[in-house]
């Protein structure tokens, strides 16, 4: 029907709707233009023949020319002299009705910079479906492409210390359970430590390269779960079967919510092999420590020997009793080599079991009877041989002058014998007898014994005092500066 045959009611109806779609489109169009001009991206019209026919402000802000200076001109202005051809295949690429998108490119600046482009393009169709011009739309991916640099250069370096690293590095996810999971990342060095190659390790697990007599593994999770980090000794199986014994320093960490396991192992064969030569130069020395204080305790021995033949020569009482004090003198640093002989640290021998053992057999040397009553209060305490030579020749000296002039005509008593150790060593000789003689100096003794007695405390750097309130008693206090405390 023809509008001249419509009566006005419908004319008017009709104008009213051409109206409302009018003021939709405009609405519309008035949007999209407030898209275009607001967006920080290069939105550009281009005619087939590469003329800049549209330029919105994000085309401005990104390739610095105004709408004016653009608008008109080749957008040839914009490519690099060496991507010319750039435009002429984009533009083939439209005509044949194809998109191009996410297009990442270089485009030139006003003032000469280049920025990296991220372009996408579209045909502009007609009503009858062809192809008039183009339109680009550039987003400025310059600071984008700087960050993926330095992520790139970075992971390079990483790459580059992970693989060139002197120690094996192993990476893998921790599961629930204490579960290991494969390995995810493997560098070269433990490729060529094992023998696999890098496809055929992320297959594996850390099991898989551990020697079934090592058990470390499950206490090495349990430690790693609560620590976050452990040191343990692993023995790994080459391809080849080979036991390769490594050092394993392992760190717990979070990696995109999940918990993985970083784990560096060091070839300590050479360590090894050090420690089992050390090992065995250590046993030789400590052998033959042995034999020399076995030898020197026979040495001594066969001197106490020839003493005590070449006494029975001797009919004068004072010459005989200096031989016999010079053997017991022999026996009781005989005794000290032959504990050492037997101790397990042939630096160092258990004073108190020495002292004991040297009481007991001067007691039998001296006592004729019961009348006299030993009381040991020594503690199980380690010297060094350097102390203990002087101070088990000071014992000798001290229990013999109270076994021989303590109890004279068969005078019953005690003598009580201690050693302790607080803040210094303590030692003590104390008898009930008949006391030390008042006319004599202990520190200026006349006597051969008390003199050594004298000498042998400033060896061991000790202070020696005199109590006679219950008979005698002989107190010395020293200290032994390089002495491993080594108490049992």
């Amino acid at each position: 029907m023809k509008l001249q045959d419509r009566d006005p009611e419908e004319l008017l109806t009709i104008l009213q709707e051409k109206e409302g779609k009018l003021h939709e489109t405009m609405e519309e169009l008035n949007y999209l233009k407030s898209i275009v001009q607001n967006t920080e991206d290069a939105i550009i019209g281009i005619g087939l023949d590469g003329t800049i026919i549209s330029w919105n402000p994000g085309a401005e802000k990104i390739y610095g020319y105004t709408a004016s200076e653009a608008v008109g001109n080749s957008v040839s202005m914009l490519i690099p002299p060496y991507n010319t051809n750039e435009i002429s295949l984009i533009l083939a690429w439209i005509k044949s009705g194809e998109r191009v998108d996410h297009y990442e490119t270089l485009r030139r600046r006003k003032d000469g910079i280049l920025v990296d482009i991220s372009l996408s393009i579209s045909p502009v169709l007609d009503l009858d479906g062809e192809v008039v011009s183009v339109s680009t739309i550039a987003r400025d991916i310059t600071n984008h492409k700087r960050m993926e640099l330095k992520i790139q250069e970075s992971e390079e370096k990483f790459r580059e210390v992970f693989n060139n690293a002197n120690d094996a590095i192993f990476l893998n996810p921790l599961k629930g359970e204490g579960r290991q999971g494969k390995f995810i990342e493997v560098n070269d060095v433990a490729c060529q430590c094992l023998g696999y190659s890098r496809e055929e390790l992320l297959e594996m697990e850390m099991e898989d390269i551990t020697s079934e007599e090592d058990s470390h593994i499950s206490e090495f999770i349990k430690v790693i779960t609560s620590e976050g980090t452990a040191t343990f000794e692993s023995i790994q199986l080459a391809k080849d079967g080979s036991q390769i014994p490594v050092e394993i320093n392992s760190h717990l960490f979070i990696h995109r919510g999940e918990r993985m396991i970083l784990s560096i192992a060091r070839d300590i064969t050479r360590r090894k092999e050090n420690e089992a030569m050390l090992r065995k130069s250590l046993e030789e020395k400590e052998l033959l420590l042995k034999e020399i204080h076995h030898r020197v305790k026979n040495n001594l021995n066969v001197i106490s020997s020839l003493l005590n033949l070449q006494s029975k020569y001797i009919k004068d009482k004072a010459a005989l009793e200096v031989f016999r004090e010079s053997q017991r003198r022999a026996r009781s640093m005989a005794l000290i080599h032959k504990m050492l002989y037997q101790s397990v640290d042939l630096k160092c021998i258990n004073f108190g079991e020495y002292i004991q053992t040297l009481t007991r057999e001067l007691f039998r040397t001296y006592a004729t009877g019961e009348n006299i009553k030993l009381n040991m209060m020594v503690g199980d305490i380690l010297l060094d041989i350097n102390t203990a030579v002087p101070l088990g020749l000071i014992v000798n000296e001290l229990v013999s002058n109270s076994l021989k002039h303590a109890f004279p005509d068969n005078m019953e008593g005690e003598i009580t014998i201690e050693f302790n150790k607080n803040n210094q060593y303590y030692f003590s000789v104390a008898d009930t007898g008949v006391g030390f003689p008042e006319d004599i100096d202990f520190h200026n003794p006349n006597s051969l014994g008390m003199r050594l007695v004298n000498t042998l405390v400033s060896q061991i750097d000790g202070t020696m005092e005199l109590h006679q309130e219950k008979g005698t008693c002989f107190k010395i206090k020293f200290s032994e500066e390089k002495f491993r405390d080594l108490s049992l």
